[in-house]
């Protein structure tokens, strides 16, 4: 029996084999274009994913992160950088490409309502939920409707308001002008019920692993390593481009592997970092030397979001939205579409969730009344009449704040204000707004504001997570709230003087274009 079983997987990796090579030989090749200007210097935008200051600095101190450390030390690191919210990637992806906020660009998270098409949409939040939501509607939603469909047609990635070639590396968010075709490996195919084909608009240079390589010898893209979703895969495609003088003066590069780290380990964790660190060592071994590296390229590597340590007390550690909300009717996730009688729509998103009052007779008051009972949640934030109404799991009183008003914060943003300013952690000196472990925390929840006419946002506490039936637990590290440990995130920069207006994702956008465009 086990050489029977043996025979099987040798059998099936054969045929995963020949239909890789067969979908290889169909993809373009690159190496005739001529149309990059040799004069620009490349920028080259690296997001390592759950990167965060303390393991950075550990990995780099202790030689296990040279590349980092080198890129480092010949430029400039920035150990803070606000992150967007959700601080989930696919929408901390958007918003950086885009440069504006979830209510324009319109991709809230990795699960949330779409209250046009009144659904569920899941982006990917881990395999059991997958099952359970179904492959195929996930993967539809993922592979074809977020960037063609989701991705509000009124804003602009860089890939497509830069007036030249740029390129993508297995980054969620890649619409650009060029059209392009993605080839569908025969496992999704089978158990997904996706097309052979789809075709995308992305930027001139596009990868995404095995659906669509710039180099169509790159390999580690077998469906036990993700199709191409990890460093090793992001770090040869990059490699062959700098080999054949191709990059352009942009590139957008996503090393996926430490989140998986991180979420499993917690945040102390460095072997992620330390594999990232790798692929980078490649990357610059391509060139003549790593001093000529960053004459040649600007270099910026940057994290997404951080992570915070899950309690070691697991029971505790997990809070039941199904338990919560149990006096109320909840959608179902296996449905994903709201069925009469029912009140609400619950899209957790790790250590944030997204409430959706469907019931016009279920009050605000009704539903927040019942969140305050469960100390493990952190805020609670609904809007009414274009006030924003904020109380807390552990504290007393209420919040009140809208846009305008006299208060000013560090990023010259005005607001009103009323009520126990704590709850946000909030201080005032004069009409400066001093932001505590919440930073920029009232544009990012002004932010989300529209992803529902009746949302209420939650957020947990530090070291715990919400799950809502077939929800992922990471017993590790989660992230997705509006605390300073899942916001803020270290940037490396080498290769120039220059830097964004404000240290946040949202203000990546226009730091980059205004590089590029003055080459």
């Amino acid at each position: 029996m086990i050489y029977l079983l043996i025979l099987i997987i040798v059998v099936l990796l054969l045929i995963v084999r020949i239909f890789s090579v067969k979908q290889a030989a169909q993809l373009p090749r690159y190496k005739n274009l001529t149309f990059m200007n040799r004069k620009q210097k490349p920028l080259l935008l690296i997001i390592i994913d759950s990167l965060m200051e303390k393991p950075l600095i550990e990995a780099m101190q202790t030689g296990r992160a040279p590349a980092l450390k080198f890129l480092s030390d010949q430029g400039k690191c920035f150990p803070k950088v606000v992150s967007s919210f959700p601080t989930m990637s696919v929408t901390i992806d958007t918003t950086l490409l885009t440069g504006t906020l979830p209510n324009q660009h319109h991709i809230f998270g990795l699960n949330y309502y779409h209250p046009q098409q009144k659904r569920i949409i899941n982006l990917g939040t881990g395999a059991k939920e997958a099952i359970t939501v179904g492959l195929k509607r996930v993967l539809t939603d993922s592979l074809i409707h977020l960037n063609q469909r989701f991705l509000h047609s009124q804003v602009k990635t860089i890939h497509e308001e830069y007036d030249g070639p740029t390129a993508s590396i297995n980054a969620f968010i890649y619409r650009g002008n060029y059209q392009h075709t993605l080839h569908v490996p025969w496992l999704m195919r089978l158990f997904a019920g996706l097309p052979q084909r789809i075709n995308i608009k992305g930027p001139a240079l596009f990868s995404f692993g095995a659906l669509h390589k710039i180099d169509p010898k790159t390999k580690h893209n077998f469906f036990w390593q993700r199709y191409g979703g990890n460093d090793r895969f992001s770090a040869d495609e990059l490699t062959f481009l700098i080999k054949q003088q191709l990059l352009p003066p942009f590139t957008i590069a996503y090393f996926p592997s430490n989140d998986d780290a991180v979420h499993q380990k917690g945040i102390s964790e460095t072997k992620g970092i330390e594999q990232a660190d790798k692929a980078l060592q490649a990357l610059l071994n391509s060139f003549p030397s790593w001093k000529e590296a960053i004459e040649q390229t600007t270099f910026i590597l940057l994290g997404d979001s951080g992570q915070t340590d899950t309690i070691a007390d697991h029971q505790q550690a997990f809070i039941d939205m199904n338990t919560v909300l149990a006096p109320f009717r909840v959608t179902s996730v296996k449905k994903g579409k709201p069925v009469d009688g029912d009140q609400l729509v619950c899209c957790v998103n790790e250590r944030m969730t997204y409430l959706y009052l469907l019931d016009d007779q279920l009050s605000f008051h009704e539903v927040t009344k019942r969140l305050k009972k469960e100390n493990r949640f952190d805020l609670i934030v609904w809007k009414e009449d274009h006030v924003f109404h904020v109380v807390s799991g552990h504290k007393e009183g209420v919040l009140h704040f809208s846009e305008g008003g006299h208060f000013v914060d560090e990023y010259q943003q005005h607001w009103s204000l009323e009520g126990n300013l704590s709850i946000l952690d909030l201080t005032l000196q004069d009409q400066q707004i001093i932001y505590g472990v919440y930073p920029d925390v009232l544009q990012r929840l002004a932010g989300v504001s529209e992803t529902g006419d009746r949302v209420i946002i939650v957020t947990a506490a530090p070291g715990y997570e919400m799950v809502f039936g077939p929800s992922p637990k990471h017993r590790g590290a989660s992230h997705g709230s509006l605390h300073e440990s899942d916001s803020y995130v270290p940037m490396i920069v080498a290769g120039t003087d220059t830097e964004p207006r404000y240290l946040r994702i949202i203000d990546i956008k226009e730091w980059i274009c205004n590089m590029i465009q003055k080459e």
